[in-house]
């Protein structure tokens, strides 16, 4: 089956919204899934719903399918020799009924590497992805503005991005992938893929990227779906966590029901304590060792 076939069902439930209403998902996914051309599994088919204002997690140690499920849902072709399969719809229509330009609206993805060929400043940067929705020059500008003052990279917005350091040029491709769904009067569901977003960032921008995007994704409808490795920044942000074991889904539910010792165990093969987060009431701190008892 081809990938992004729309399914029957999924075109009987577009067609009851007509626009998309509120009520739309930002995101719907059936049997979406990854084998290489040999039948070897690199993601099992599964489903997954996404709801305006909802950040997922994907965990998982390395090669746990984590990256192929990003990219299948960033629409992107997989390389040759692997085969896709399941249908995706995006705010409550099949994502064939999306033009190019509807897609780059709707949805914005914030690589794990972000090498540029052409040396752009900042703000010209995140200036240009307001082009899918044909904004004036003077508009682009000043939604790159607010998108760079949301992420603190107001500072170097004319500064080239090779200045820049590794997660500062992280701060500014995020909010250029703010920018991209900057819509304040627009109430369509918009899908904001993360791949490791915190991986260049000091301790304390990793949680005020992730409580910024928490709080846009709250404000302006948006579903976020981010590859996170630290299992303490999962707890405290993620409104759900999938967890992935060789390519296969091991859990999938709230943050404290899915990191306890036993998924944890068997899905990073490392001993883990979930205890009362001494700075965070309610809350759950994570500690983890290694598996036979060594540092």
């Amino acid at each position: 089956m081809p990938l992004l076939t729309p399914l029957a069902r999924f075109r009987r439930t577009a067609a009851r919204r007509s626009p998309p209403g509120a009520d739309a998902l930002v995101l719907a996914a059936h049997g979406l899934g990854l084998r290489q051309a040999d039948g070897r599994v690199v993601l099992e088919p599964l489903d997954l719903r996404l709801a305006p204002g909802e950040l997922l997690a994907v965990l998982g140690e390395n090669g746990a399918g984590k990256t192929s499920l990003l990219r299948l849902l960033a629409g992107e072709v997989p390389a040759s020799g692997l085969r896709p399969c399941g249908e995706l719809c995006l705010a409550g229509r099949p994502l064939a009924d999306w033009s190019a330009r509807e897609q780059a609206r709707l949805r914005a993805v914030l690589p794990q590497h972000t090498d540029l060929a052409f040396d752009f400043n900042a703000a010209e940067l995140v200036a240009l992805a307001r082009h899918p929705h044909g904004d004036s020059p003077a508009e682009a500008r000043a939604i790159a503005a607010q998108a760079l003052a949301l992420t603190g990279a107001s500072d170097f917005a004319l500064r080239g991005l090779r200045e820049l350091s590794g997660g500062e040029r992280a701060r500014v491709f995020l909010a250029a992938a703010l920018a991209q769904l900057w819509a304040a009067d627009d109430p369509q569901p918009r899908l904001l893929l993360l791949d490791e977003p915190t991986a260049a960032l000091d301790l304390a921008q990793q949680h005020r990227l992730l409580a910024t995007v928490r709080a846009f994704a709250a404000s302006r409808r948006l579903g976020v779906v981010a590859i996170v490795h630290d299992l303490n920044l999962a707890a405290q942000y993620a409104d759900r966590v999938l967890l992935l074991a060789g390519g296969h889904r091991l859990a999938e539910g709230p943050p404290d029901a899915v990191l306890q010792p036993g998924p944890i165990a068997r899905g990073f093969g490392v001993r883990a304590a979930c205890l009362a987060h001494p700075l965070a009431p309610g809350q759950a701190l994570i500690a983890t060792a290694a598996s036979g008892g060594m540092a």
